[in-house]
């Protein structure tokens, strides 16, 4: 049976070529080692990222909205979902750990000695590269003086005895030279043979080096590589035990509990609520009849102050302030100027008839236009607020308007919030001191109002602005 093939044994030649198959194998050895090296930073780069975005994910998943036994699952997928990230960073940091470190050193390692065996051997090759130049040189000058020998040993019958006896001079001269010649010549042949003998036990140690340095490689490969996929089947499985759990909780799920316990702790009442009737003033029934004559008396004729609700109609959530205001000046003209009462007009004119007129008007361009009194006719004017005038019978009445000035931007952002709340339904602003909401944003708190309108801050732009939204359109977080 034959010997297995080894490297010692299989790249000699001429011309040194074994040395440079030896040489580009190992570079590429290493460039495959660096190569896995690679992945394995990139998978571990891959994994950590992943679980640091299952975390964020985690953190943000709430499920406080939830009851029942589809919160119990809701409550276990995200357990589930901070457990898979933690899974997936200490999978991270085992792969940088257990397979790049190693990696990266293991093909340093090979490198230094690579590169040492390397240059031992470049060296013994230049060393024989040369002594065979030297005895290449030295067996042209041997060879070119015997042949100079044998050029003169040839006899001239005719030369002269003269002549002849230089060139016997010259004969033994070269003769000499010859064998000084074949003296350097012989001393550089063995000069070679122990070069070339130091140059192939070299090259043979280099090659077993070689060949133990690229056992070592890929059995090392092999190796990481196994541990590589024992660690990511380890992941796999923690996340197929993961994805049961979650199957087994959703198996417990049931529709009807979660319905039965949502109407148990939630039921506001079984009786269905009555739509609001109608029912006449004076006869106290839902038939309509018309009212006595109203005429006003000389108490309030004469501007005495009674109550009065503010107007049904609120074009802004400040504007119930301001009605009640206005309330307190007039009375309670606006329930004594019926159908048949008093006598008024519109912008300060007389005349018969005529309702209490527009109350409120925001915004109104004539704000700061002066007060009409009555006319000879009995009537009166105003402007501002009170657009129409009511007939009083020659008594002056006037209304004080109410300047009403807003600055979304004056508040503390020092001063913490009420608490905060998260809006359920989207409302868009119809005044200025007013907010545009979305459903889902979350708005920090800072004032209560009686009338239902909370005040909260929100960001405009590049700023914060403070302004009012409906409480009834937003549920308060915990």
């Amino acid at each position: 049976m034959a010997a297995a093939a080894t490297f010692s044994t299989s790249f000699w030649g001429d011309q040194d070529r074994g040395l440079d198959v030896l040489i580009a194998r190992m570079k590429n050895g290493k460039h495959i080692t660096a190569e896995i090296a690679q992945v394995f930073k990139e998978r571990a780069s891959i994994e950590e990222e992943f679980g640091k975005r299952l975390t964020k994910l985690a953190k943000t998943f709430t499920t406080t909205e939830e009851i029942g036994t589809l919160r119990e699952s809701l409550d276990l997928v995200k357990s589930e979902l901070e457990t898979s990230a933690r899974a997936h960073l200490d999978i991270a940091n085992e792969i940088r750990l257990q397979l790049e470190k190693q990696t990266n050193d293991f093909l340093q390692q090979q490198s230094a000695v690579r590169k040492s065996h390397h240059a031992n051997i470049e060296r013994r090759l230049k060393a024989k590269a040369a002594m065979y130049a030297n005895a290449q040189k030295a067996g042209a000058k041997y060879v070119s003086k015997c042949r100079e020998v044998d050029q003169m040993n040839i006899p001239q019958p005719n030369l002269p005895p003269k002549d002849a006896e230089k060139l016997q001079i010259r004969l033994e001269r070269a003769q000499q030279q010859a064998n000084q010649n074949d003296i350097e010549y012989v001393s550089a042949i063995e000069r070679l043979g122990d070069a070339h003998i130091k140059w192939e036990e070299e090259f043979r140690h280099t090659c077993n080096e070689f060949q133990r340095l690229e056992e070592e490689r890929i059995d090392f490969l092999r190796g990481r590589l196994w541990a590589y996929a024992n660690i990511i089947s380890t992941l796999c499985v923690s996340d197929d035990e993961s994805c049961e759990r979650v199957r087994g909780s959703l198996e417990k799920c049931s529709v009807a509990k979660d319905l039965a316990l949502f109407l148990d702790t939630s039921t506001t009442g079984t009786i269905v609520p009555q739509p609001l009737q109608y029912i006449n003033y004076y006869s106290k029934t839902q038939e309509r009849t018309a009212g006595p004559p109203v005429t006003l008396s000389r108490s309030y004729a004469a501007g005495e102050e009674g109550p009065i609700s503010p107007p049904a109609n609120r074009s802004g959530p400040l504007l119930g302030n301001l009605a009640s205001s206005a309330g307190s000046q007039f009375g309670t003209l606006a329930g004594m100027f019926k159908k048949n009462g008093a006598a008024g007009g519109e912008n300060g004119k007389g005349g018969q008839g005529g309702g209490f007129g527009t109350l409120f008007k925001k915004n109104d361009p004539q704000q700061n236009a002066p007060r009409e009194s009555f006319g000879s006719n009995g009537g009166f004017g105003g402007s501002g607020m009170y657009g129409k005038g009511v007939g009083t019978g020659g008594v002056v009445i006037q209304a004080e308007e109410e300047e009403f000035q807003y600055d979304p931007y004056d508040f503390s952002e020092k001063s913490p919030p009420l608490f905060q709340v998260r809006v359920l339904y989207d409302y868009q602003s119809q005044a200025f001191e007013e907010l545009t909401v979305s459903r889902g944003q979350i708005i920090p708190v800072i004032a209560k109002h009686e009338d239902g309108w909370w005040e909260g801050v929100v960001m405009e732009g590049e700023r914060k602005r403070k302004g009012l939204f409906p409480s009834n359109f937003v549920e308060q977080l915990e």
